[in-house]
C-alpha cells in the first residue's frame, strides 16, 4: 500500500500525510532545459495549482539511508533560512514497490523571477529589479556565514502572494567564491532584454551595498565588477553592462587602461616587489635613468617586509607616467586587515609596516588599480586567472594554465610579479616553455608571462636588485640583476628590530 511519511514538519505545516500523498498521483512532469517547469532533468515535478511538489526521483534509497538524507537537508535548510517556512520532506513508498523509497519536498506553490510576463502583471520593472537584489544578498548571506553558494539561476527564486522572496533549489553548493556572482549578472545582461541602464544602474548601487555590508575589504567590490568585464557581453548590451559596473563601483575610481609613455619609444622598464627596500629602489631607478629609460610598469607591492615603506611610498609616487598595479600587500597595508594565509613574518611585517604610514599614504596604495592594460599587454600583480587579481601565483604548477588565459583573452603579454623569481613562461609553436636566460626574444611567441623578478626581495636563491626591460615593439626582453647597499637595509632592519629571521632571507635571495 502507497505511503507517505513526513519528516520533521513543522508545528504549523499545512500538509499532512493524506495531502501529500493524493499530490504524488497527480501527473508529473519532468524538470529541464526548456521544459514548462525548469530543474533538475531527474526530478519529477507536480504543480496542484497551490502547491509544487518535487520528487527527486535521483535517489534510490533504503528507507534508513533516504531519512538520513532528508534530516540532514532539513537541519541545513532551518540553519540557512533560505527557503519557504512551509517547506516539507517526506518519503513516499509506492504501492508494490521494492526496499527503496521515493524522497521528496512540497512547498507552497511560488511565482518563480525567471516568469518576467507573469512577474509584470504584479510588479514594476523596480521592483523586481528589488527582487533580484534581494536575492543577491540572500546568496552573499550564505556565502560569508557557511562558504555556501546558492544557485543564482533565476528560475531557483520564486515570491509568494505577500511579496516574500525564498530559494527554490534544494541544494547548495561549496564553495566560497564570488565567480558565480559576476556570471551571473553576465547572463542577466545578457538575456533580459527589460533590463536597461537605468534599471542596472539601481541593481549595482543595492547589490554594492550589499557587498559593503557582507565583506569589510571592499576589494570584493573589483572582483565582481572586474569578473562581469570579463564574461562575454554582446556589443548591444555593453553598455547596459557598464551602467552596472560603474554603480557597483560608485564613488570608487580606478584607472586600468595604461597611462601613454612621455617619450615615444618602445622600451619600458618592468619593476616590482619592492617591498620597502628603498637602497634597492634607488638602483633600480638610477640605472634606468641611466639607460634613459623614463617609462615603466610596477607590478605591486610597494610596501612589506622591508623597513622603508615610506620612502618607497614617495620615490613610486613620483614616477609621472607609469603604469602601477596594487599588489597583496598593499592591498593589506591599505585596508587594514591582516588576513590568514599568509606567514607570521609577513604579518608582523605589515602589521609594522600599517603603524608608519600615514591616512593618505595608505589611501594612496588603496587606489592602485588592480590590473593595468595596454596594447596587446596586460599587468597584474599575480595571475591573469586569479579573480582577485593579485594572490594567484605564475610557476610550475599553474602556468600552462595561465597561458591558457591569455589564450582565451588573446593578450599576448601579461607582466607580473608576486612569484619574485625572474622568468619568462611561454608558448610558440614548439609548445609551452620556461626560460630564465638574461635576453630574450619574444616575438615568435603567441603568449607570454614575464616576471621582472623583486626589487627588494629577491627569492631566486641570488642578492641584487631585480628588473626587466622590454622593448614593446620587438618583443626583446632582458633582466637585469643589480648590486646595491644591501647591508645599508640590513642595519635599519636592525635598527627597527626585525625579526632575525627577515633578514637572512634578504641576505640569502631567498
Amino acid at each position: 500500500m502507497s505511503h507517505i511519511e513526513l519528516i520533521s514538519p513543522l508545528a504549523d505545516s499545512p500538509y499532512d500525510s493524506e495531502l501529500v500523498l493524493a499530490a504524488c498521483h497527480q501527473q508529473q512532469v519532468m524538470a529541464g532545459p526548456g521544459e514548462a517547469l525548469t530543474g533538475r532533468p531527474v526530478t519529477a515535478l507536480i504543480d496542484t495549482g497551490s502547491d509544487m511538489l518535487k520528487l527527486r526521483t535521483e535517489y534510490q534509497l533504503p528507507a534508513s539511508a533516504a531519512r538520513r538524507f532528508v534530516e540532514q537537508a532539513i537541519k541545513r535548510e532551518r540553519l540557512l533560512g533560505v527557503h519557504h517556512p512551509h517547506k516539507t520532506w517526506f518519503l513516499w513508498t509506492p504501492a508494490g514497490g521494492d526496499d527503496t523509497v521515493v524522497i521528496g519536498n512540497i512547498m507552497p506553490r511560488l511565482l518563480s523571477l525567471n516568469k518576467h510576463d507573469e512577474l509584470s502583471e504584479r510588479y514594476s520593472p523596480s521592483s523586481q529589479i528589488g527582487f533580484m537584489a534581494e536575492m543577491l544578498d540572500d546568496y552573499l548571506a550564505v556565502l560569508v556565514k557557511d562558504e555556501l553558494s546558492l544557485d543564482l539561476c533565476l528560475s531557483n527564486f520564486g515570491v509568494d502572494a505577500d511579496d516574500h522572496l525564498f530559494y527554490l533549489d534544494d541544494d547548495f553548493y561549496p564553495g566560497s567564491s564570488l565567480t558565480m556572482l559576476s556570471d551571473a549578472l553576465g547572463t542577466w545582461v545578457r538575456a533580459l532584454d527589460w533590463l536597461d541602464e537605468t534599471l542596472a544602474t539601481a541593481l549595482g548601487k543595492v547589490l554594492s551595498q550589499s557587498l559593503r555590508q557582507h565583506f569589510s575589504d571592499t576589494h570584493v567590490i573589483t572582483v565582481v565588477a572586474e569578473g562581469l568585464r570579463g564574461v562575454f557581453i554582446p556589443p548591444q548590451r555593453q553598455v547596459v553592462a557598464k551602467a552596472l559596473i560603474q554603480a557597483l563601483y560608485g564613488d570608487q575610481t580606478f584607472s586600468y587602461q595604461a597611462p601613454k609613455p612621455k617619450s615615444n619609444g618602445s622600451v619600458v622598464a618592468l619593476i616590482g616587489d619592492i617591498h620597502g627596500n628603498a637602497p634597492a629602489l634607488e638602483c633600480a631607478l638610477e640605472y634606468l635613468a641611466g639607460r634613459g629609460i623614463d617609462h615603466g610598469i610596477m607590478l605591486g607591492d610597494v610596501v612589506g617586509y622591508g623597513p622603508h615603506p615610506q620612502q618607497c611610498v614617495e620615490m613610486v609616487q613620483a614616477l609621472q607616467g607609469w603604469s602601477m598595479v596594487r599588489g597583496n600587500h598593499d592591498h593589506a597595508v591599505a585596508c587594514g586587515e591582516i588576513r590568514g594565509g599568509i606567514t607570521s613574518l609577513a604579518s608582523w611585517s605589515l602589521d609594522w609596516t600599517i603603524a608608519q604610514l600615514s591616512d593618505d599614504e595608505r589611501q594612496w596604495l588603496a587606489q592602485l588599480p588592480v590590473y593595468q592594460q595596454g596594447d596587446q599587454w596586460l599587468a597584474v600583480h599575480g595571475s591573469p586567472l586569479d579573480k582577485t587579481f593579485f594572490n594567484g601565483y605564475v610557476y610550475q604548477m599553474s602556468y600552462v594554465e595561465n597561458l591558457d588565459e591569455l589564450s582565451e583573452r588573446q593578450m599576448p603579454l601579461c607582466f607580473h610579479g608576486h612569484s619574485h623569481i625572474q622568468k619568462t613562461w611561454r608558448r610558440d609553436a614548439d609548445g609551452d616553455a620556461g626560460d630564465s636566460s638574461r635576453r630574450q626574444r619574444l616575438a615568435e611567441a603567441a603568449h607570454v608571462l614575464v616576471c621582472p623578478g623583486s626589487i627588494g626581495q629577491p627569492r631566486g636563491g641570488e642578492t641584487g636588485v631585480e628588473l626587466a626591460i622590454i622593448d614593446l615593439a620587438s618583443r626583446e626582453l632582458e633582466y637585469q640583476r643589480l648590486p646595491y647597499d644591501m647591508e645599508a637595509t640590513l642595519a635599519d632592519m636592525e635598527k627597527h628590530r626585525f625579526p632575525t629571521e627577515m633578514a637572512e632571507r634578504l641576505r640569502r635571495g631567498q
